[in-house]
């Protein structure tokens, strides 16, 4: 079931009836707090049935390993005890993650390596299914038992409680990713139809409409052309194409997690921003503090620190930390030698940006011109840098990463070929949306975005938008990019 449907539309519409009018008029307040529960919880194992039902059983196991878990981690008085249950979360949960997502990676490895060694080599492989948001349900499960392990929370006493916060379905199948300290006390709250934001939500859920729908899914031939067979185009187009795939994977996913943001808000929760114009950063340090700040922050908080973090002895073990987690920050996207090297590049070029601001940049004062050449220069070269880097993400062999890239930086001759006024007209959108961003929104709410200065322009704008989704929306209701992580 996929956001941009009307299939999703009647879905929501029931929830959101039956949620605010029909539980919310539930005079005991206990009850009322529990059937909302129960009844959200239903509702997030059908959203998530509608794809696979049998994998719902996956769900569940994970859920009741962790939660009983967490009651033993706590009430455990031997850390011997408390690591055993710690361990046995981590192992069902990476277990499972491993098993459907990187099992034929490993084998397909050994098959590459056996035909190196051997003439017939080896042929390897399991039909297994991928469960659609397993990279994220088992963060945010992990996550729930390492904190209760290191004192941050307590567990939860309802186990319908910790249930929905893994199976919350506005975000379950392509994040922002959630803790449970930030959400479980959410549930506790008796909220009121009177204090929902709409407007708020709103704007959410219509700006990621329009970039899924409106951008993402009409670049993507664009892009898709390109990576299906690079050989035929040349340096203009291969650069078009690969700027394309940049817009197209930023808007697909940031659009995701703004409509989940604006669902989970009509419903009365706050989940947290996963991205903040990321395309305007001046360095790729900035540009991980905005790009998929749930996994970032998640990486940070749960790898990159309880492997010593920047607190080392020596810096070239705090080089080794962060060049770890990005290699396993890059698996963690999909089970491809391309990801591990798209994560490789990235932790390279962080570690050669914290050199150089430590040596260089740190003890530079610029005149104001000098330093709107220095931040302009820099933009774009981290953005040739992330385009760079998105061809590994985006290509399915090293083969077709290597011809895109060479036709990107080698002179060849494009035959025939034209800019589309229509790409042209979608990447201004973009450009023009990063530039614009910061001056016509403001926050409110802590981290929340979207509310615009003058309501007579926002109105404008989403009646615009509307027209542009019900104009330019695909018909066959393409699959957000991020469902296959």
């Amino acid at each position: 079931m996929i956001f941009s449907t009307p299939l999703f539309l009647v879905f929501f519409t029931l929830v959101f009836l039956v949620y605010w009018f029909v539980l919310g008029n539930i005079n005991d307040n206990n009850k009322m707090l529990k059937a909302r529960i129960i009844f959200l919880l239903l509702a997030s194992y059908y959203f998530y049935m509608s794809w696979n039902p049998i994998f719902i059983l996956l769900i569940l196991f994970s859920t009741v390993v962790d939660y009983f878990a967490g009651k033993k981690i706590h009430k455990s008085e031997s850390q011997k005890q408390k690591k055993f249950f710690l361990v046995l979360s981590l192992v069902t949960n990476l277990g499972f993650l491993a098993y459907f997502k990187y099992t034929n990676f490993f084998l397909d490895s050994i098959n590459s390596v056996s035909g190196l060694v051997s003439e017939t080599g080896t042929n390897f492989f399991m039909d297994i299914v991928l469960p659609v948001g397993i990279s994220f349900y088992t963060f945010q499960s992990m996550c729930y038992t390492i904190d209760i392990y290191y004192g941050k929370m307590k567990p939860s006493k309802d186990f319908f409680e910790f249930a929905l916060y893994v199976t919350f379905f506005p975000q379950l199948v392509a994040g922002p990713i959630v803790r449970a300290k930030d959400f479980i006390p959410q549930l506790k709250e008796n909220r009121l139809f009177s204090n929902i934001n709409f407007q708020l939500a709103t704007n959410y859920f219509l700006l990621g409409l329009f970039k899924k729908v409106v951008i993402a899914d009409n670049i993507a031939p664009i892009s898709d052309a390109l990576f299906a067979a690079p050989e035929q185009y040349g340096t203009i187009a291969s650069w078009i194409g690969v700027i394309a795939y940049s817009i197209q994977i930023y808007c697909d996913f940031s659009g995701y997690s703004d409509m989940a943001i604006g669902v989970a808000a009509l419903l009365g929760f706050k989940l947290m921003e996963n991205f903040n114009m990321p395309y305007g950063s001046t360095s790729i340090t900035e540009f991980w503090r905005k790009w998929h700040i749930s996994l970032s922050s998640w990486l940070r908080d749960y790898l990159f620190i309880p492997l010593g973090g920047s607190r080392v002895s020596k810096k070239i073990f705090y080089y080794k930390n962060l060049m770890l987690t990005m290699l396993l920050g890059g698996l963690w996207h999909g089970a491809s030698w391309n990801f591990v090297v798209w994560g490789g590049l990235h932790g390279l070029a962080l570690i050669v940006h914290k050199l150089y601001k430590t040596k260089y940049s740190d003890n530079y004062t610029f005149s104001k011109p000098v330093k709107r050449l220095y931040t302009t220069l820099s933009w774009l070269l981290t953005m040739v840098f992330i385009m760079v880097t998105w061809v590994f993400f985006r290509a399915q062999t090293f083969g077709t990463a290597a011809q895109v890239l060479k036709n990107m930086f080698t002179v060849k001759g494009d035959v025939n070929y034209s800019i589309p006024l229509g790409v042209i007209i979608l990447f201004a959108i973009t450009f023009i949306g990063h530039v614009l961003g910061e001056k016509y929104f403001y926050k409110v709410e802590g981290d929340q975005k979207h509310i615009f200065k003058r309501p007579y322009f926002q109105g404008a704008l989403f009646g615009i938008i509307i027209f542009a989704v019900l104009l330019f929306g695909s018909d066959d209701n393409q699959a957000f990019i991020y469902f296959q992580f």
